[in-house]
């Protein structure tokens, strides 16, 4: 089509050049006019063709090499942009109601142990109550032969031992760096002389281990090898001793690493003559370590002890009339907690044999 209309407009304007002059004819001048006319437009239009200001125009304009004109722009006098809105200010994220002022905050409430619920020996002797013979195998181990050592296990054993004898009347027998046969022995002659009235305590402060796969723990001697568990003295072995022996109330104190291993959840009741008197006459294999399955501390008490036997020094030294061992062990719970990464546990001896009895702790100086 860009090409046709050109061709038309130069046919009219040979058409109208020779009717021009030639005819005078009043119906041929009418349509030679109308031809002018349309001539004129059609000039018009190849004009606004060829101008820049059209895509077709430029296009030609590129052809022939010509620098194509800008189009002309009437610059607008610059009008003052109006300012964008503030941003609203974006609340804290805790807002005051009313601006606070600075108290000083009251000092922490000290955590101390709940008192120990006692009965005194005139209640008990007005009960008519019969305790029985009090035993105590102590051992304490702090020169081990082939693994390290320890600091507070001996002091620890021997402290026991002078608690026993003085304020409870206990008949002691004290092991200090003992090995495994000494420990077995012990516990060998006490089941061949115990019997029903007779009470034994174990205490032993020294290393302990657990092996995760076997589920079982274990007493370190002191000739017992790091790597070799033939001198171990298994929870296992322990627990056949206890079981075998005929004494009335037996309670396992270790202060040893991993000795949870031993303990199973016990009831505390309501204290009192008639349950003192159930406590005594019922058989009890009980146990109460100084942490559960994890690392315990050798040293943090008063006077050089381990937290737990410091904590358990305490205890009886402060008290004055019958306690059991369950009310006992409230309180070096709360003491030892308070003081150390560990949290003793207390309850019967596995497969021990246990009864519903309690190791009751009869103050007698």
């Amino acid at each position: 089509m860009r090409f046709l209309f050109p061709g038309v407009l130069i046919a009219l304007s040979l058409l109208l050049g020779g009717c021009a002059s030639t005819v005078s004819n009043p119906h041929v001048q009418k349509i030679t006019s109308k031809a002018e006319a349309y001539l004129e437009k059609g000039k018009e239009w190849i004009g606004w063709q060829n101008s820049p200001d059209t895509p077709e125009g430029e296009a030609r304009s590129a052809e022939a090499g010509e620098t194509p004109t800008p189009p002309t722009t009437t610059a607008l006098a610059p009008q003052a942009a109006e300012p964008p809105p503030a941003p609203q200010a974006r609340p804290p994220r805790t807002t005051l109601i009313k601006p606070v002022e600075a108290v000083e905050a009251p000092p922490a409430p000290a955590l101390t142990p709940a008192p120990v619920e006692e009965v005194n020996l005139q209640e008990v002797a007005a009960a008519g109550i019969e305790f029985g013979t009090y035993h105590a195998l102590v051992i304490g181990n702090n020169r081990y032969r082939h693994i390290e050592g320890l600091q507070s296990a001996v002091p620890d054993a021997t402290r026991l031992d002078e608690i026993l004898r003085t304020e409870y009347g206990f008949r002691t027998r004290l092991l200090l760096d003992a090995d495994r046969d000494q420990i077995l022995g012990a516990l060998t002659d006490y089941r061949r002389t115990l019997g029903p009235h007779d009470n034994l305590l174990i205490y032993y402060a020294g290393h302990g281990w657990v092996d995760p796969e076997a589920d079982e723990g274990y007493w370190l001697p002191v000739d017992a090898h790091a790597d070799d568990p033939v001198r171990w003295l298994s929870n296992a072995t322990l627990t056949t001793s206890v079981r075998a022996m005929r004494a009335k109330h037996i309670l396992v104190i270790a202060d040893s690493c991993f000795s949870g291993k031993l303990t199973r959840g016990a009831h505390v009741g309501i204290r009192g003559t008639d349950y003192l008197q159930r406590m005594a006459t019922r058989r009890a294999r009980t146990v109460l370590t100084s942490g559960g399955l994890e690392p315990v501390l050798d040293q943090g008490g008063k006077g050089g002890h381990s937290v737990f036997a410091s904590s358990l020094f305490e205890v009886l030294d402060e008290n004055t009339g019958v306690i059991d061992t369950a009310q006992m062990f409230n309180v070096v719970r709360r003491k030892v907690a308070l003081a150390a990464p560990q949290v003793p546990e207390y309850g019967d001896i596995r497969q021990a044999g246990h009864d519903g009895g309690d190791f009751l702790f009869v103050r007698q100086r």
